[in-house]
């Protein structure tokens, strides 16, 4: 019996044990996160220099590629619910033509029965009517499917066209950060005038043979 006790308390601990680790995984990723997001003071930033700025329009790039691939990422996974919305669509029209041949089924039987005499008159056509009623009613819901199927079906393929824009677009940016960074052209303008404003030596005049006597 103790030993059943100190398993149990055992159990107890180590479930106690694996939800605090979880409480702090969750903190620690919290905390990353909101270090990564976290806006730098824009007044700070407008007063810096422009010698300072060296590193802004890299950073600002991949920043806006981020932006794009989140655009991206969630356009197919819009894409992914319609699509499985879809599908949930076709699973329900399956349903409705068994239900439909069933009915058939059991309308074919009813009317055997009543055919063969059998059963209540009332009982059978009461039993009948109820039957066709039911097949009105999932011909209805048949086209209110089929039509849902289609608009679904345009709202997919719309996307569809938008998410490959989207992945051009951020190909696009991706090849553009991948681009080395331009050389400066001013050393080189710096050099063209120092040799302009260096002095040019002069060069040595002849100094005339003397005459043999």
């Amino acid at each position: 019996m103790k030993r059943i006790e100190i398993i149990f308390l055992l159990l107890i601990i180590l479930a106690l044990v694996g939800c605090a680790t979880m409480d702090d995984l969750k903190g620690s990723i919290s905390t990353k996160v909101t270090s990564i997001t976290s806006n730098v003071d824009p007044a700070l930033v407008a007063k810096v220099p422009g010698d300072q700025r060296g590193g802004f329009p890299k950073a600002e790039l991949a920043v806006k590629i981020g932006e794009e691939k989140l655009k991206l990422a969630r356009m197919k996974s819009e894409l992914a619910a319609k699509q499985r919305k879809y599908v949930d669509y076709e699973e329900e029209l399956v349903n409705m033509d068994f239900s439909d041949v069933s009915l058939d089924y059991d309308i074919v039987k009813l009317q055997a029965i009543d055919a063969s005499g059998l059963g209540k008159k009332e009982d059978n056509i009461k039993a009948l009517t109820n039957l066709k009623l039911k097949k009105v009613e999932l011909q209805a819901d048949r086209i209110k499917a089929d039509a849902n199927m289609a608009a679904i079906k345009r709202q997919t393929n719309d996307l569809a066209e938008k998410i490959k824009a989207q992945e051009e677009k951020v190909k696009a940016l991706t090849a553009e950060k991948a681009k080395p960074e331009k050389e400066a052209a001013v050393p080189i303008e710096k050099d063209k005038a120092e040799k302009r404003e260096a002095p040019q030596e002069k060069p040595a005049e002849k100094v005339p043979a003397e005459k043999s006597k």
